[in-house]
């Protein structure tokens, strides 16, 4: 019997989260991928429309140790819509890197580049 190892990606954001209900996270929040969808019989010019849910964890360790994401997090619990994806990566990226590097994206116009890193 071959074992299956799964490859998983989240976004690490190195800056502290001040979320719109006045609480912070630390630097070292993890964002994770719920669920996506891509509609990609609207794609138009090249671009696919997407939204993904995600969760957020405190901690890269709360994450690896399998604790809850944190719970009622309206900044990162509901979707992120309005994103786009490319024709072209649609056709080359696997579906987790696509939802990955849209969120990622939109992260980066919050936090800033520097402040945001995919890990795995």
């Amino acid at each position: 019997m071959e074992r299956l190892i799964l490859k998983i990606m989240y976004i690490k954001i190195n800056t502290t989260v001040n979320l719109s209900s006045g609480l912070a996270i630390p630097t070292g929040a993890v964002v994770t991928i719920a669920e996506g969808y891509a509609a990609v019989k609207d794609q138009k010019e090249g671009v696919i429309p997407a939204q993904v849910a995600t969760f957020v964890y405190a901690s890269e360790a709360a994450y690896t140790q399998g604790l809850e994401p944190v719970a009622g997090v309206a900044d990162f619990n509901p979707v992120f819509s309005g994103l786009e994806l490319s024709v072209s990566d649609y056709a080359t990226k696997t579906a987790e890197s696509l939802l990955v590097d849209a969120v990622k994206g939109a992260l980066i116009a919050i936090y800033g580049e520097s402040n945001v890193e995919v890990i795995g």
